[in-house]
């Protein structure tokens, strides 16, 4: 294959400028790649890459790669043409030597510099050494390489005896691939057991005991002191005194970040690890990282972690992407780590580290088991072989979500019971509607006397102003809520007819305002030009709302709250919908005030040197939040939607304008149906096909995580819609009626209407 791009400036002129570059040949990198130009990134896109070839999977490296079962053509990433087509350069053969992160150049060995607009390092990991006498000699290998591969392959042929040091997952790839071979296989595993990250003692028997079946002898509880050869390696000399016959000796005790090259970059590395963010930032402006070099915090396990993984790398790679192209999402996935111990395929999800208890599901001797790992009654972990992919796409769910599974951990042990009855989160929409937001109030009261607490709340305008105070005060909010609305009624004259009561308190509203929310313009002097009435771009001001918000809400803590809150507000000058979440942002009042900052009454909200207005005016549809940032499975959603779908025809030109706000912001469910039956369509087809090829080829298939994750249902989503109908005649003036009489009366309609739908009337 030819190399495409990578040209650099070696002769002291000005480096050539690179929008998105990508450090790193691996499967991260060209996932990026691929992400920049789907979600529409139009600048220039360069892989470095230390290798000659392009970007491949690992996994076939330590199976048919190794065997040679298979040609080589079916592990990279991309067919060759893919990066012309979609104006992706490859630097083949360019390995970085160095970061300067001030004047944003990236060097290679070879000479050249590369500016930089945006950073990915995603160059892997190596082997770890193999530090004795005897670790140079011909025959002795490691394994991360396509060329490292190749050379295994060719060993194999003059090859009699092998050994494979380290008993880990791919360790027992490499020996089931050498068995696969007709060698005579030792493995040499210093540990007590086999596949030590299971965390396990009974599978790593069965795997050791599986891996004797197939022909290979397990050594444990020691170690490689030296190797011994003339002209190649010939015996592994043990720390206990062995000596093993070996032709051939493949090295898997582990690897280490590829991260030399950022010394002096000012990039904060911890034990060997780009540190990053949960958007996968480094320390660096505009440079980020994914895949096997980081160490990132997980928000799943609520701690620090590093994971190894072609899974990771995928999703890290395609995160990377977003967030380089300022989507600002949090990395909070599962992994999933697949690995084949011979004709044994098994999928892990999660962290099986730090669990108190281990529930079995099935019979691993049938090849259909799965073993929950669990904290307390919480999944932290999976193991499964053989399960339908239904059951793991859940189980993943309640590992992602932390949810406690009470009573119903018991049952787990219980094939014929079905995961998807356990809901993993409770998320709670609010829409926009100005004055209309009391009747949020009143529904959240009734939740909570139902013992019904959302995990998670999506809040346009109004229902960010609502949704704040819930987040701040979990699980008690009704108090708060109720005192925010106390604080914002306008008290209503006393007058002989509701129909003159509501137009004199609306009118005093029009004139006067509501004064812990928004004062008109008008009441205030005109002492700079911006005051003038030729260069008002509002009619109010809502500054007094940031005082009410701070009053209710802390917000330093919402981070650390249960309860995570996403609001939405449109960039004035782009026109562009962005997501604030307080799982990633540090959210201030302007965040909030920005989502309800309608025009023309209310001026733009500035945060970070950005001008915003109502969420609303794009989408007032914040289910869409939950979707898009929590994943559309395994809820318990309660919609709150404050516009009725159905009113009667309007009779004068204020209700024309008033029906028309209705329709513009109602709630609008999206429609999947299409779409599923169009994944229906491919699901079937894909049935189809496995149907017709070998079965043990069909049921390796099965177990790849890419499988699973595409043909597995997770648990069901339900809606519960929480309709305002309001009054028959209602008046046009309802969504700016701030008066008492009309805050308590949307308060209880709001708790009437979810005791109704809760069964509780």
């Amino acid at each position: 294959m030819t190399q495409t791009g990578g040209d650099g400036e070696s002769d002291g002129s000005a480096p050539r400028h690179v929008d998105f570059l990508l450090v790193g040949g691996g499967l991260a990198s060209a996932v990026a790649a691929q992400t920049l130009r789907a979600e529409g990134a139009t600048g220039s896109i360069l892989i470095l890459s230390a290798e000659d070839v392009p970007p491949y999977h690992h996994p076939p490296l330590s199976k048919h790669l190794l065997t040679g079962t298979e040609g080589e053509e079916r592990i990279f990433v991309h067919p060759e043409p893919f990066y012309a087509e979609h104006g992706i350069e490859l630097g083949l053969s360019e390995r970085v030597v160095g970061v300067d992160t001030v004047r944003q150049h990236v060097s290679t060995a070879r000479g050249k510099t590369f500016g930089y607009g945006q950073l990915l390092v995603a160059t892997g990991a190596t082997p770890k050494p193999l530090d004795i006498p005897g670790a140079a000699l011909p025959g002795v290998f490691s394994l991360r390489r396509k060329a490292d591969a190749d050379a295994i392959r060719a060993a194999v042929a003059e090859a009699k005896t092998a050994v494979v040091l380290g008993g880990s997952f791919l360790g027992m790839e490499i020996a089931m691939s050498l068995l696969d071979a007709g060698l005579k296989v030792t493995v040499i595993e210093q540990g007590p057991v086999l596949l030590r990250h299971l965390e396990a003692p009974a599978l790593s028997r069965y795997f050791e005991r599986h891996a004797e079946a197939r022909g290979a002898s397990v050594i444990l509880n020691d170690s490689a002191a030296a190797l011994h050869g003339r002209e190649r390696v010939e015996a592994v000399e043990t720390a206990g005194g062995r000596s093993v016959p070996a032709n051939l000796v493949v090295v898997s005790i582990g690897v280490a970040p590829a991260t030399d090259f950022l010394a002096g970059s000012g990039i904060a590395i911890e034990d060997g690890y780009v540190v990053v963010d949960a958007l996968l930032r480094t320390s660096a402006p505009n440079v980020f990282a994914a895949g096997d070099v980081t160490t990132f915090y997980d928000p799943v396990f609520a701690r620090r972690r590093h994971i190894e993984h072609w899974d990771n790398a995928v999703k890290q790679g395609r995160l990377a992407a977003r967030n380089m192209l300022g989507r600002r999402l949090r990395y909070d996935e599962v992994s999933y780590f697949f690995c084949e111990v011979g004709d044994i395929g098994f999928n892990v999800l999660g962290a099986t580290e730090e669990t108190d208890a281990w529930i079995a599901r099935g019979k691993l001797d049938e090849g259909s088991f799965a073993l929950f790992y669990l904290k307390g009654d919480v999944p932290r972990a999976l193991f499964s072989v053989g399960r339908p992919p239904d059951e793991t796409r859940v189980a993943e769910g309640l590992i992602r979500y932390r949810v406690g599974l009470g009573e119903m951990r018991e049952r787990l042990n219980e094939e014929t019971f079905v995961l998807d009855y356990i809901p993993t989160q409770t998320a709670l929409i609010l829409q926009g509607g100005g004055a209309l937001g009391a009747f949020e109030c009143g529904v959240v009261k009734a939740l909570e006397e139902e013992g019904i607490f959302p995990d998670i709340v999506a809040g346009i305008s109004i229902g960010a102003l609502n949704g704040a105070v819930i987040a701040g005060n979990p699980r008690h909010a009704t108090a708060a809520l109720e005192a925010f609305w106390a604080d914002l009624a306008v008290a209503t004259p006393q007058l002989p007819s509701d129909d003159l009561r509501r137009a004199t308190a609306t009118a005093r509203i029009l004139a006067l305002g509501v004064p812990n929310f928004f004062t008109p313009r008008w009441m205030a002097p005109p002492l700079r030009p911006q005051d003038w009435l030729t260069n008002w771009t509002s009619f109010y001001d809502t500054a007094p709302m940031k005082a009410l918000l701070a009053k209710y809400v802390d917000f330093a803590s919402l981070k650390d709250s249960p309860v995570r809150l996403l609001v939405s507000a449109v960039d004035v000058t782009t026109a562009t919908l962005e997501v604030f979440d307080s799982y990633v942002d540090d959210l201030t009042p302007d965040h909030i005030l920005a989502s309800g900052s309608l025009p023309p009454g209310f001026p733009w909200t500035t945060v970070g040197g950005k001008a915003y207005w109502d969420g609303g005016i794009i989408s007032n549809s914040p289910l869409d939040l939950v979707i898009d940032r929590c994943g559309p499975d395994g809820k318990r959603v309660f919609i709150v939607d404050l516009f009725s779908g159905r009113r009667d025809l309007p009779t004068n030109m204020m209700e024309v304008l008033a029906r028309r706000d209705e329709i513009v912001y109602a709630e609008r469910v999206r429609s999947d149906l299409h779409h599923q039956a169009t994944v229906e369509t491919y699901r079937r087809l894909i049935a189809h096909i496995l149907a017709q090829i070998e079965p043990a080829q069909s049921a390796r298939i099965k177990r790849l995580p890419a499988y699973i994750q595409l043909m597995g249902d997770a648990a069901t989503t339900t809606i519960t819609r929480l309709v305002r109908s309001g009054e028959v005649g209602e008046h046009s003036s309802r969504d700016y009626d701030f008066s008492d009489v009309a805050i308590r009366a949307n308060q209880a309609e709001g708790y009437k209407v979810a005791k109704t739908a809760l069964g509780k009337a």
